[in-house]
């Protein structure tokens, strides 16, 4: 059976970099400095076996097991080796920990042993082979285990399909857990809870020769610390039954004794294999804990991550209306862009491309209308200041009878003397100080205006503008601040 989250929303705009660099890391690691691991395996079995070394060592190893039993069933009734069972037996003796330290110290054969000569010799030529094995150095194993190998193994593999695994597994989960947990939790995760996971295997086989290595333990906890954290939240799970598959939603704390119920299961009742299932386990308990202090202590979690962006259903009718546009149906353009600003009344490009369509006729009063629209979103945020100068300017060189909104006016007052346009807010100021020298808000563009040409360096009109805003207007904060900026000295 398999169970695997699954999300399709991974942004770039901040993307899963831990899970990225994990995975980079991990897979430098496997074909920098251990690509030939296995053909070394290999190359020193072959010399075990071709050697002779075999034959002295299984022998010797099934007295030392059997003392009282003389049949040596590692051989054929013709006298050869029989290769199937003396393989058997040494899958057996490797595993043997008490043997082998016997062995390498000279205790099963001893200097006085007539085969002990021969012996050293091909013993000394095996361990050189499988000294560069990168798996036996910087593995974890629990019989002579190595701090720097509580580290170094979740970072090796056993073979290019272990990797690949292992990487497909990281990235399902990883990319959902970085993007929710953040990242300095999700890489404390990983450490943390793959150092419970080998921890958990030295404690249940502390005498094993045989090398732990593997990111699964540490992805275990990744999963572990998933299903706690995003628990109530459905996710999407691809699930396989071997001869079935499909997908469903399902909450993701569910997944967790699920999981559990595998590995145990695999470790009591699955078919012999190499697979660490208690290391696995050791990892869903670690990365469980620590998604638990995570939501009780840390509270460095957003489950809403994974919600399902709202569906754009404005953008596929722009380029529709883009589309009449470019063969100059404008009507049909202008219609299917108003029925865009129907969904999405603020949609800047939308109002923007209308805008573009209404401008061949000025004189329609369409054409005021979207300017006025358009103006009205433009300057409500500094961002689109730059934009909205760009449609004052069109709109005011295409109509001789301009209709905004005194409001809309005086914002761009403001715009223009903030963006280094003194001149232009100058004339519009005029108009208004001629016709409507009562409308509030002209005491600010005053301001405004003479703090334009003051940044720009113009000092005789910035000092006549607040002689105006001092004198038209005494009364307004603006007016007394125009006051005792006047009788301030000049510095130089």
């Amino acid at each position: 059976m398999l169970l695997i989250p699954l999300t399709d929303k991974i942004s770039w705009r901040n993307p899963p970099i831990v899970t990225i660099f994990l995975i980079l890391i991990n897979c430098l690691v496997y074909f920098i400095f251990q690509f030939n691991d296995n053909q070394k395996y290999f190359e020193a079995e072959q010399y075990y076996f071709n050697s002779g070394l075999a034959e002295i060592e299984i022998k010797r190893y099934i007295s030392y097991r059997s003392p009282s039993n003389n049949d040596l069933s590692i051989y054929h009734p013709n006298g050869k080796l029989d290769e199937d069972n003396a393989s058997r037996q040494y899958q057996d003796m490797m595993k043997d920990y008490a043997y082998l330290e016997k062995l390498v110290h000279e205790q099963i054969i001893t200097p006085q042993d007539p085969e002990y000569s021969p012996w050293r010799q091909l013993r000394d030529e095996y361990e050189h082979r499988r000294s560069d094995i990168v798996a036996l150095n910087y593995g974890f194993i629990p019989a002579k285990s190595k701090p720097v190998s509580f580290l170094t193994h979740m970072f090796l593999h056993g073979g290019l399909g272990h990797l690949l695994g292992n990487m497909i597994f990281l990235w399902l989960v990883g990319c959902m857990l970085e993007m929710g947990s953040g990242r300095t939790f999700y890489s404390a995760t990983y450490i943390l809870a793959g150092l419970g996971s080998v921890t958990l295997f030295w404690l249940i086989y502390p005498q094993s020769p045989i090398p732990l290595v593997g990111a699964s333990g540490a992805i275990s906890g990744l999963m572990g610390a998933f299903t706690v954290l995003y628990c109530k939240k459905k996710v999407k799970i691809f699930y396989s039954l071997g001869f079935y598959f499909n997908y469903l939603k399902a909450r993701a704390i569910i997944l967790l004794p699920i999981w559990f119920a595998n590995e145990f299961y695999q470790l009591f009742f699955g078919d012999i294999s190499n697979v660490a299932y208690v290391a696995h386990i050791g990892g869903l308990i670690s990365g469980a804990i620590l998604g638990f202090i995570n939501l009780k202590v840390l509270h460095s979690f957003n489950p809403d991550v994974l919600e399902p962006e709202p569906e754009d259903d404005v953008s596929p009718i722009i380029e529709k209306a883009l589309r009449h546009i470019r063969q100059l149906d404008m009507e049909s353009g202008a219609q299917l862009l108003e029925m865009a600003l129907a969904k999405d009344p603020d949609h800047i490009d939308a109002m923007t491309y209308l805008f573009n369509v209404r401008k061949v006729e000025p004189q329609d009063p369409r054409f005021h209308g979207i300017a006025q629209k358009l103006l009205d979103r433009l300057t409500s945020e500094n961002n689109h200041y730059s934009s909205a100068v760009k449609i004052f300017d069109d709109y005011a060189k295409l109509t001789k009878r301009p209709q905004l909104s005194a409001d809309l006016y005086l914002k761009m007052i403001v715009i223009l003397s903030r963006l280094g346009h003194p001149e232009k807010a100058e004339r519009i100021l005029a108009m208004f100080l001629k016709q409507k020298p009562d409308l509030p808000g002209i005491p600010t563009a005053l301001l405004k205006l003479a703090a334009g040409y003051r940044q720009k360096g113009v000092n005789a009109r910035y000092q006549r503008c607040l002689r105006v805003l001092g004198s038209k207007y005494p009364n307004s904060t603006e007016g007394q601040i125009a006051r005792r900026s006047l009788t301030k000295p000049s510095s130089v």
